[in-house]
C-alpha cells in the first residue's frame, strides 16, 4: 500500500529517523550466476573495443505506472550480462588503458584500475522504505568488482578517463527518450559529447557496444543454461497444473492465476512475458493477453506462458482441450503442428542452417492442411493463411533472444509451429473454425544434437488428456 508520496515520506524520516543505522543488503539467493561469469563478460568486451577506448554501459531505471506507483524494476539486459547488478540508476565505466583512482584501503595511495562501478549511495532514509542498496561497498564484495563509487564520482571519472587514455572511442549504448531524471544528470557529460559529435567538434567517435554484448549472449555459458533450464521447468509444471486445473465454466484469466501462481511458488521472480490464455475464437489471436472470456465446453484453449527465473525467460505453449477430450477436427489440426514440431526439432544440431529447419515446418504444415482439405493447393500464400509467423526465436535473458543463421551447441531455440483458423475463413469446412493450435518448447542445441528443456510437460495427446483427468491446484475454491 502506498501511504504517501516519497517527497512526504523523507520529509516526515528527516523528524525521526535515529542516525547510525545502516541497513546491511542481503542476498537470498544461492544460484544466481557466479560473479567470475559477469567479470568474463567484461573483460571480454574490454578486449573487443582495445585500449584506444573506452564504454559506458547504463543500467535500466525506473518507470512510474500511474501516480507514484513504479512498474517493478527489471535490470537491463546487457547491463545485467556484464555486471550482475540489478539496481537502477548504475553506470559502468570500463578503461582498458587503467584508469588511476584512491586505494579504498590506503586513500594516501592511488591503484589503477580497468572497471568502476557507480551505484546509489548508501541512505537508510529511503532504504527504510524503498529497500536495501548495495552502494559501493556491496557492490565490491557481494558483485565482484575491484571498485566501486557513488554516482556522483562518474562526471569527474569518465571525464578523466576520457583524457587520461586518449580515448579516440566512447563506446555507449543509444539513449531513449524516456531516460529517467537521474539517468539523465547521471549522463549530461556524456549527452554533451554526442551533441558535439553530431556537429563534428568532438574528436572521439562514438559507437555503440550492443553488438558486441549481442555477440557474446548468443552462445550460453553452463551455467546460464541452468538457470535457463530452471526456467523452463518451471514453466511445464506450471502448464502441468493448468491443464489439471481446467475445465468448462472457468475463467481465462483463473488459468492464468494457476501459472503465476506455480511461478512464484517455484522461485520465478516474473513470468517472462504478459501471459496468453485464449479459449476458442481467442486461440487464433497470437499475443492475446486480455484474458478474460469464460471457457465453454468443447473449446480449444492456447496457453503461452512461461516464467523468468534471476533474468532468464523461457517460452513454452500448450494447447489443450476445455473438457479434457479433444474433438476429431481438434486432433487434426494439434497432430499436424504436433508432427511440424517433431520434424523440425529431430533436424537441430550444430552446423544446420534455422532457415532449413523452418522449412521442415512449413513443408509438414502444408502437406497436413492440404490432406484435410483446409487447403485446396500446396503454395506459401494458401498454408500461410493459417500458419502466419516463424518457427521460433532464440531464448535467454530476453524471451526473444539474440542468435545466429546457423545453430551452434549451447544455443537455446524455442521450436513453436502453430495453425489458426479464424472464424468465416473461406473455402474451409467451419468444424475447423476458431480452432488455433500452437505448441513451443525450449530446444537446446547439444554437441551431439539437442536436448528439449521443457519435455517434463506432455505434447502427446493422450498424455494430455491422461493429466487432464487429474485435478489441479486451480480447482480448489478460493473462500
Amino acid at each position: 500500500m502506498r501511504f504517501m508520496s516519497k517527497v512526504a515520506i523523507l520529509f516526515l524520516l528527516a523528524f525521526v529517523y535515529s542516525p547510525g543505522q545502516e541497513l546491511k543488503y542481503i542476498e537470498y539467493d544461492t544460484d544466481l550466476l557466479p560473479t567470475s561469469f559477469h567479470k568474463s563478460r567484461r573483460d571480454s568486451l574490454r578486449a573487443k573495443i582495445g585500449n584506444d577506448a573506452i564504454a559506458v554501459v547504463y543500467s535500466n531505471w525506473e518507470r512510474v505506472r500511474n501516480g507514484d506507483v513504479e512498474y517493478q524494476f527489471r535490470q537491463d539486459d546487457n547491463f545485467y550480462y556484464l555486471t550482475g547488478f540489478p539496481e537502477p540508476d548504475a553506470l559502468l565505466l570500463l578503461v582498458p588503458k587503467g584508469l588511476s583512482v584512491r586505494n579504498r584501503e590506503d586513500t594516501s595511495k592511488t591503484v589503477s584500475v580497468t572497471e568502476v562501478l557507480f551505484v546509489r549511495p548508501k541512505d537508510p532514509l529511503r532504504e527504510q522504505w524503498d529497500g536495501r542498496r548495495y552502494g559501493p561497498e556491496g557492490a565490491m564484495k557481494l558483485k565482484g568488482f575491484l571498485h566501486a563509487e557513488t554516482s556522483d564520482k562518474f562526471r569527474q571519472m569518465f571525464q578523466q578517463a576520457l583524457f587520461s587514455s586518449g580515448a579516440r572511442a566512447l563506446y555507449i549504448p543509444p539513449m531513449p527518450e524516456d531516460l529517467s531524471q537521474e539517468m539523465l544528470d547521471l549522463l549530461r557529460p556524456i549527452r554533451s559529447m554526442l551533441e558535439a559529435s553530431k556537429a563534428r567538434h568532438s574528436q572521439v567517435e562514438v559507437r555503440d557496444p550492443s553488438p558486441m554484448v549481442y555477440s557474446m549472449r548468443i552462445i550460453k555459458s553452463p551455467e546460464e543454461i541452468a538457470i535457463l533450464a530452471k526456467a523452463t521447468q518451471i514453466s511445464a509444471f506450471a502448464h502441468n497444473q493448468a491443464m489439471m486445473s481446467c475445465q468448462p465454466g472457468m475463467f481465462e484469466y483463473e488459468l492464468q492465476a494457476v501459472y503465476e501462481y506455480v511461478y512464484k511458488k517455484m522461485g520465478a521472480e516474473y513470468p517472462g512475458y504478459p501471459c496468453i490464455v485464449g479459449a476458442a475464437e481467442n486461440s487464433i489471436v497470437l499475443h492475446y493477453n486480455t484474458n478474460r472470456r469464460q471457457i465453454k465446453n468443447g473449446d480449444v484453449v492456447l496457453a503461452d506462458c512461461a516464467a523468468e527465473y534471476h533474468n532468464y525467460s523461457s517460452d513454452v505453449t500448450r494447447t489443450y482441450p476445455a473438457n479434457g477430450k479433444f474433438s476429431a477436427p481438434q486432433r487434426r489440426i494439434y497432430e499436424i503442428v504436433l508432427d511440424a514440431q517433431n520434424a523440425s526439432i529431430a533436424m537441430m544440431r550444430p552446423g544446420v542452417a534455422w532457415r532449413d529447419v523452418q522449412a521442415k515446418a512449413d513443408q509438414v504444415i502444408e502437406d497436413g492442411l492440404f490432406k484435410i482439405g483446409v487447403i485446396k493447393e500446396k503454395n506459401v500464400r494458401a498454408h500461410r493463411r493459417f500458419a502466419i509467423h516463424g518457427l521460433g526465436h532464440p531464448v535467454g535473458l530476453n524471451v526473444h533472444d539474440v542468435g545466429a543463421p546457423v545453430l551452434q551447441a549451447s544455443m537455446a531455440y524455442t521450436v513453436e509451429p502453430g495453425v489458426y483458423i479464424p472464424e468465416g475463413a473461406e473455402g474451409v469446412d467451419p468444424a475447423y473454425y476458431n480452432i488455433g493450435v500452437r505448441i513451443e518448447d525450449v530446444i537446446l542445441v547439444t554437441p551431439e544434437g539437442n536436448k528439449n528443456l521443457s519435455s517434463d510437460s506432455p505434447r502427446e495427446m493422450n498424455e494430455i488428456e491422461a493429466l487432464m483427468a487429474k485435478k489441479g491446484i486451480g480447482n480448489q475454491p478460493v473462500k
